[in-house]
């Protein structure tokens, strides 16, 4: 086990890494399919991990492809609930669902597994779990006005609407849940081989995607330089969290790696003069603070 402070660092790196990364890719869609920006981003991860495992001329770690494509899986299955939830209700409700289960499961499932956190680690983790929701709540545009509906068809479908929201985010929050799970367990000594194989899985899966939708896959002018740094950042923070992992314990690894979002924020803030709400900063306070408590502990 590496020192706690460098598990530490590693985990903010990554956190640094997925909010750059989340940030970069969305604007990105805004000229193109967020599937096809995902998928050429993703093309390029695999080209550099595949250049590093040929370069390193280790031996081909089948358990490491595999723990790595299970979760690449995953990945991908969280992403497309996440965005069918955002499409169909509202982000205030999908987003800190799916951001609090991405958080809390590899939580529980490290401390089930026997990972036992000091006391103040213990008090980062909650305040890191509260901070998540805090900071992903979004503001809901104001409701547009409706013809009267004596019927109530209108508002059972928008029930409806909501109930399928709210699977799709506890459904994303899995799938992201199962992503760092399954990553971490893969082999200490598989080297970049789970990553690799996490890439393969996620090629294969959103190529199948993109063909069944029929959406073109091409790379708009002047962003292929941009489309080659989102692979390489989602790289990087892939790779930063599974060192992360291997060194220290996943329920406090995980904790600090789903802080990614206020990462966004804040570049958003700084970048794009977004205004960022009072309960944003607050969260980003709280996430500070659990980042030390367990930093500390």
């Amino acid at each position: 086990m590496t020192h706690p402070l460098m598990e530490v660092l590693l985990a903010v790196g990554a956190a640094l890494s997925y909010g750059m990364s989340d940030f970069a890719g969305g604007s990105l869609t805004r000229r193109t399919h967020v599937l096809v920006v995902f998928l050429l981003s993703q093309l390029v991860s695999f080209a550099v991990l595949l250049a590093a495992v040929i370069v390193a001329a280790g031996a081909v770690s089948g358990s490491g492809l595999s723990w790595g494509a299970a979760a690449g899986l995953a990945g991908v299955a969280g992403t497309s609930l996440l965005y069918q939830g955002l499409a169909i209700g509202r982000m205030s409700v999908v987003a800190p669902i799916t951001g609090v289960l991405s958080a809390g499961l590899p939580v529980l499932f490290g401390l089930a597994a026997g990972e036992r956190p000091g006391l103040a680690a213990l008090v980062g983790i909650v305040l890191g779990m509260a901070a998540v929701p805090v900071i992903t709540r979004a503001r809901d545009p104001a409701p547009a006005r409706t013809t009267a509906d004596p019927d109530g068809r209108v508002a059972v479908q928008a029930a409806a609407r909501s109930r399928q929201a709210v699977m799709c985010a506890l459904g994303a929050g899995v799938g992201f849940a199962l992503f760092y799970i399954l990553l971490a367990r893969s082999p200490a000594d598989s080297g970049m081989w789970p990553m690799l194989g996490t890439r393969v899985s996620i090629v294969a899966a959103l190529g199948l995607l993109v063909a069944v939708r029929g959406l073109p896959v091409r790379v708009p002018a002047g962003t292929g330089l941009r489309l080659a740094g989102l692979g390489i950042i989602n790289t990087l923070a892939d790779l930063l969290f599974l060192l992360a992992t291997r060194g220290g314990l996943l329920s406090l690894v995980a904790v600090i790696t789903s802080l990614y979002p206020g990462v966004t924020v804040a570049l958003a803030a700084v970048v794009l003069r977004e205004p960022i709400a009072r309960w944003q900063l607050a969260g980003l306070g709280v996430a500070a603070a659990s980042v030390a408590l367990i930093a500390l502990g």
